[in-house]
């Protein structure tokens, strides 16, 4: 593990080559800084050359087909690579891990895409430039998404690991398991999920007599769970509605927000519609993916699978703005490692169904979420990726004298097997 978290050395210029002399001026005046690279990776260039770096054994190849590619490999920059890649101009094999620790010695650098991605949302508002950013990545066929999410709970979150041996939806149950118990869940109680994705905590809540309300500004989303719905036999409430614009005078039980978080920067305005939404003494369950830094997203993401101006969550700010509001923290969880194994199956998962993949929904789709996935595994392995999941309590009338407040209720109870 450690192997893949090491920044890249420089070194004297003496690669290990089976290529000729030629083939490292065609990869250009920086590639001596990977001669001593700890991640062992050979570049097969357009001619057939191989040009090794590292003392060890290669982890990955990456092959350049064409003098594209090659520009591209040269140019050090990580957006070029990843659209390089995108068409096909180059390929990359092996361990899918390793080629993501080499990206602090390449540059990013693409100041027309970061100015547009804030531009859109102040001249075409930011409920517009949600409800685009979610149809470019959202708006597939689900079984796009069912090729690598699990088929028994598909969850476009992570689950709850205690162990790395453990099968992703052994991880999901348990994560739902705790979901129920912390947020004090009994038939009858009738609860709002914020994305409901592809319904499987829905099945999860409504198995145990809880009535579903669903948001979300996806018509794919809606479309899938109508029939789902008819078919399993529940009633679910599903409304096409941005959060920020759903007004209802009703109040629920509990609110349930998994990894919708990173789509809704202005954490004002969600607590806002929180304390608007859930019943005084109810709970929110909310997780997702996080940075220590706001926006701060390579220009491949921004371009090719979140667009607009959406955001890891930022604990820090999350946790100031929710100060300023009655709701309080209850219980607050780091499941970075658990994120990594969920993404890590993911990624194998989408890898094992590649061709179907690539049949039906092209070569460019398997290849930009190939390396979202993979990508986005390697961030929480080496800690560029912060995952937290927590427990909010809006507080009911404060205790009378001689009351005292209970503690926060049982932990998560072991998952099915």
């Amino acid at each position: 593990m450690n192997d893949y978290t090491k920044a890249p050395q420089s070194g004297a210029l003496s690669a290990r080559t089976t290529a000729p002399k030629f083939a490292r001026s065609s990869l250009g005046r920086h590639a001596h800084r990977f001669d001593d690279s700890p991640i062992s990776f050979q570049v097969t260039l357009p001619d057939g050359s191989v040009q090794r770096f590292g003392r060890a054994a290669p982890r990955f190849t990456v092959t350049l087909k064409n003098a594209q590619a090659l520009r591209a490999l040269t140019s050090l920059d990580e957006g070029r690579i990843g659209e390089a890649y995108l068409a096909g101009d180059l390929d990359i094999d092996g361990d899918m891990l390793a080629p993501f620790a080499l990206r602090g010695s390449m540059k990013d650098f693409h100041p027309v895409l970061a100015i547009w991605r804030f531009l859109q949302p102040l001249l075409l508002g930011q409920i517009h430039a949600n409800r685009q950013a979610i149809a470019a990545h959202y708006e597939m066929d689900p079984d796009f998404f069912l090729s690598f999410l699990d088929p028994k709970t598909p969850c476009y979150t992570q689950g709850v690991y205690e162990n790395a041996d453990e099968t992703l939806d052994v991880a999901t149950f348990r994560k739902f398991d705790y979901c129920f118990e912390k947020l004090g869940l009994k038939a009858g109680d009738h609860i709002l999920e914020i994305g409901p994705g592809w319904g499987a905590w829905f099945e999860y809540a409504s198995q145990r007599g809880v009535k579903c309300t669903g948001i979300t500004i996806s018509p794919a989303s809606i479309d899938y769970l109508k029939s789902r719905a008819k078919a399993l036999g529940h009633d679910w409430e599903l409304i096409n509605v941005d959060l920020l614009e759903y007004r209802t005078d009703r109040k629920y039980d509990a609110i349930v927000i998994m990894g919708v978080i990173e789509h809704l920067p202005d954490y004002e305005k969600v607590l806002d519609k929180f304390l608007t939404l859930v019943k005084s003494g109810g709970k929110i369950f909310l997780d997702g993916s996080a940075d220590t830094k706001k926006y701060d997203q390579a220009s491949f993401i921004v371009k090719y699978i979140y667009s607009g101006n959406h955001s890891y969550m930022v604990l820090h700010d999350f946790l100031e703005a929710l100060a300023q509001t009655p709701l309080e923290i209850l219980e607050l969880f780091n499941d970075r490692d658990s994120y990594f194994h969920t993404s890590l199956q993911w990624a194998r998962n989408f890898d094992r169904n590649r061709d179907a993949v690539i049949a039906r929904f092209g070569e460019f789709n398997y290849r930009r979420f190939r390396l979202y996935l993979w990508g986005t595994a390697y961030q929480f392995l080496s800690r560029g990726l912060s995952c937290y999941r927590m427990i909010i309590h809006s507080p009911g009338a404060p205790p009378s004298s001689g009351e005292h407040l209970g503690a926060s209720g049982p932990g998560p109870q072991k998952a099915r097997q």
